[in-house]
């Protein structure tokens, strides 16, 4: 495991802003390696011992090492002490705790009977609250369910939270081998398509878009894993107009969905 890259003397002259957000690298770091199943018990207790010592370095609470070595249990651990580090470091209100709520009614039925049999699979997402963004999207995109590939779901009160309730519509199938469960999914003639800026990648708007199709989304800073992209079909991007080559994964999900949905519900453009 990479260690920390900072002496106690180091962090301790940086401001408390860069304590945390050196912190964060660091443990994203650590994050993607248990997202691609690259730990051990002995990675898992050299990484705990690593962590106290630099939470009593900035005299923080200890960090208290779970029983359990399972994957999905260190994911959300390690997520809620990023979180944590991202609250130490920026106090100030965040938007949806200024503006007024919106309050909207849910309709009693669903306003499409069209089944496009598509879904979502994520590939280690470590952000809670776009998980449940996208919950929201593909329940209102028509998506039957999401894949959740080393990736938390509505289990979590945070993905809930942004779910706004659209996660009781939208099913969700966990598994710790994305890439043999599109295998599987592949013999049942699903269509793989990962969402990745490749060479050889089609724009979405380009791509004919059919029924029974996975569309594969990965983490927000390294995209999807190698091994789940050797599983894919074939990829689309989205291109991008301006400065930034990319937008948050959250959006990412919200452009293509409707752009399968608009495309397979026959609904026409406006003149």
């Amino acid at each position: 495991m990479d260690t920390f890259g900072f002496t106690k003397k180091k962090l301790l002259a940086l401001s408390l802003e860069s304590q945390s957000r050196h912190i964060i690298i660091w443990l994203s770091g650590f994050y993607q390696k248990l997202t691609t199943n690259r730990v051990n018990p002995a990675s898992l207790d050299l990484f705990a011992r690593q962590y106290n010592e630099i939470l009593a370095w900035i005299e923080m609470t200890p960090f208290i090492k779970p029983e359990s070595n399972h994957t999905s249990v260190w994911i959300e651990i390690i997520s809620d002490q990023i979180h944590l580090h991202r609250t130490v470091a920026d106090s100030t209100a965040r938007d949806y705790d200024l503006l007024k709520k919106v309050q909207t009614i849910d309709r009693p039925f669903f306003p499409s009977q069209i089944n496009f049999h598509c879904h979502v699979a994520l590939d280690g997402i470590r952000s809670l609250f776009n998980v449940g963004s996208i919950f929201r999207t593909c329940e209102a995109a028509g998506f039957e369910s999401i894949i959740l590939g080393n990736t938390l779901g509505k289990e979590h009160p945070n993905v809930r939270k942004t779910a706004m309730g659209a996660h009781k519509w939208v099913e969700q199938e966990k598994t710790d081998d994305l890439a043999q469960t599109l295998i599987e999914k592949k013999k049942k003639d699903f269509k793989i398509i990962g969402v990745e800026t490749l060479k050889d990648a089609c724009p979405y708007n380009d791509m004919s878009w059919k029924k029974n199709t996975i569309i594969v989304f990965g983490n927000e800073e390294y995209g999807i894993s190698k091994h789940v992209r050797q599983i894919c079909d074939t990829f689309v991007y989205i291109p991008m107009f301006g400065k930034k080559n990319s937008i948050n994964i959250a959006n990412a999900v919200s452009v293509i969905c409707f752009q399968v949905a608009g495309s397979l519900s026959g609904k026409r453009l406006c003149s």
